[in-house]
């Protein structure tokens, strides 16, 4: 499952009936915060992300997705016992080719991915902190990624060890 590859780096219809299912303005969102007390993983969400779909493929935390299941969010963490860095963690674990990867970057203390595999964007970040890994992974449909951008900004800035 291309999902699954994409995952495995340690990652990681919108609107009301009537609508089109697309993002509303970042303005008028309502955010929600998810907080883990095991690893401290904190990150703000959009509140559409409303019905609970399972855990995380990778670790404990939370997977939503939308009403309408166009768009997906799992907040997880992992451990990091072998103390790997973000470019360590990357070559044991990246399964996709660099040439499928539409954005990479890759610092001292995290990396941000993202592709589109399976019909969808599937952004991930992933911050390093001591012995844990925290991660924010987000799948959404292409044909909307001007409206998700600022969207995915916001959820990725605001991930927090």
């Amino acid at each position: 499952m291309q999902k699954a590859s994409f995952l495995l780096i340690g990652l990681f219809g919108i609107a009301g009936p009537g609508q089109a299912a697309l993002p509303a303005p970042i303005e008028s969102v309502a955010w929600r915060v998810f907080a883990d007390e095991q690893y401290g993983t904190r990150v703000q969400y959009p509140s559409w992300f409303s019905v609970v779909e399972g855990r995380p493929e990778l670790g404990p935390g939370q997977r939503l997705v939308t009403p309408d299941r166009r768009a997906e969010i799992e907040i997880y963490s992992l451990p990091n016992s072998g103390h790997d860095s973000p470019t360590g963690y990357l070559a044991k674990k990246l399964h996709l080719s660099s040439a499928a990867l539409h954005y990479k970057r890759v610092t001292k203390r995290f990396f941000v991915l993202s592709a589109i595999t399976g019909g969808k964007i599937r952004y991930t970040r992933c911050n390093f902190s001591g012995e844990a890994i925290h991660c924010v992974y987000l799948g959404y449909p292409p044909s909307e990624k001007r409206s998700w951008d600022n969207i995915v900004a916001r959820v990725s800035f605001s991930l927090r060890p």
